[in-house]
């Protein structure tokens, strides 16, 4: 779990927790509950954790990061062409970025390229 890295990156540095929490904006506990994974961690707190620990976002996401599905999930069926036309759309708009710029472009690229090739198979 991320927790486990982002406790391991925080000895490594011999911050305290309170050190990173004060760095972070947030109480001692609050801080203490991410690490132990009672709270889940948001792109905010991940970022912020990614400079204080002074390693990428990939770095503290490489262990078995996990996706909750959104809680409103598209019911009506979706047609393959219009779900391949949005795949384009949504690939357009993050070529159009600058990957050097953005931690989640080589995973959003990934995960595009993994779409891509499951829609392939779909009959």
């Amino acid at each position: 779990m991320p927790s486990n890295i982002i406790r391991q990156l925080r000895e490594q540095h011999n911050y305290t927790q309170e050190y990173v929490a004060k760095k972070l904006g947030m109480s001692q506990n609050a801080y203490s509950k991410i690490e132990n994974a009672y709270t889940q961690l948001t792109v905010k707190h991940v970022k912020k954790l990614s400079k204080v620990l002074e390693v990428s976002v990939l770095d503290l996401l490489k262990d078995e990061f996990e996706i909750h599905p959104p809680s409103l999930i598209q019911k009506e069926s979706i047609t393959k062409t219009s779900l391949v036309m949005n795949l384009k759309k949504l690939t357009e708009k993050l070529e159009a970025k600058h990957p050097l710029k953005h931690d989640f472009y080589p995973l959003l690229m990934s995960l595009i390229t993994t779409l891509d090739s499951t829609i392939d198979q779909v009959h």
